[in-house]
């Protein structure tokens, strides 16, 4: 179910509708909040939009990063499961083939 949460960064009042928890927003605003006071303290003539958009370009970076990983995991991932079902294949190929020997070796 939606909800509206109220959050402040950077003084700021922000109503967002969200079907995430609240503790969950309010410490994701937490986050962004700290970042860019962070950067406009470290960069003296660092305005409020600038350090919100360098703040935003930092997120979406390791967002597109952790996609990729992601990505790649998956890939991994599908290559071992083809690899275990080839494995899975053979293994009974060749249970059938000891069956079929020690068979025929008793007859």
């Amino acid at each position: 179910m939606k909800e509206k949460i109220y959050v402040e960064i950077a003084g700021i009042r922000l109503g967002i509708v969200t079907e995430e928890g609240a503790t969950y927003v309010k410490e994701i605003a937490a986050g962004v909040e700290n970042d860019v006071t962070k950067m406009i303290k470290s960069q003296k003539n660092c305005s409020l939009v600038e350090a919100s958009l360098f703040t935003s370009m930092n997120y979406y970076s390791r967002a597109t990063e952790g996609e990729k990983k992601v990505k790649n995991l998956e890939t991994q991932v599908a290559l071992y499961q083809a690899n275990l079902n080839r494995l899975k294949r053979e293994n009974e190929e060749l249970r059938i083939k000891l069956l079929n020997n020690a068979n025929n070796g008793n007859k």
